[in-house]
């Protein structure tokens, strides 16, 4: 496409000449004119960009008697293998775990724990997290960078989806 650009620019410059070479001058200092004024070359350079923010979402509850049943017996979870990859589209929401962990709630309505770096800690992205979007689409452990909106910037060891025990 760059080709095609900057084939389209030279074409739009109206004709090049060059002016009378001097016998004092050297044909190296002389450049190139349009109109008797001196043609300046820059480069210039567009990249596109494209930051995702997944925000911290609060557990919410349809109906207060389901809410006491929760709080008498809570959920516990079993962590079962997934991917190294989960679609970033897919992401609706983030919570704090423990220590390290934190749980992605996706759209499908699963939740999968994703454990950060060694010198990371969870509650760093306590109001959600930025992530920069991905040529695949697909945010991976072991590559892509966490952004949390106080400065930090963890990179995912892995995925684990959650299932209820």
């Amino acid at each position: 496409m760059s080709l095609s650009l900057s084939a389209m620019l030279l074409l739009a410059v109206p004709e090049v000449s060059r002016p009378p070479v001097l016998a004092s001058e050297s044909t190296e200092e002389q450049g190139i004119f349009v109109h008797n004024m001196p043609i300046q070359i820059a480069q210039v350079r567009i990249e596109r960009r494209i930051i995702i923010r997944v925000p911290r979402r609060r557990p919410v509850t349809a109906n207060r008697l389901a809410d006491i049943q929760r709080r008498s017996k809570p959920t516990t979870y079993a962590e079962k293998k997934i991917g190294k990859c989960l679609p970033m589209g897919n992401i609706l929401g983030v919570q704090m775990a423990d220590g390290r962990e934190l749980d992605l709630l996706t759209r499908d309505r699963k939740r999968v724990r994703a454990r950060l770096e060694k010198k990371c800690q969870a509650r760093s992205f306590y109001s959600g997290f930025y992530m920069e979007k991905s040529g695949d689409g697909k945010i991976c452990a072991g590559r892509d960078i966490l952004h949390s909106r106080t400065g930090a910037k963890c990179e995912i060891d892995r995925f684990r989806q959650l299932v209820p025990e």
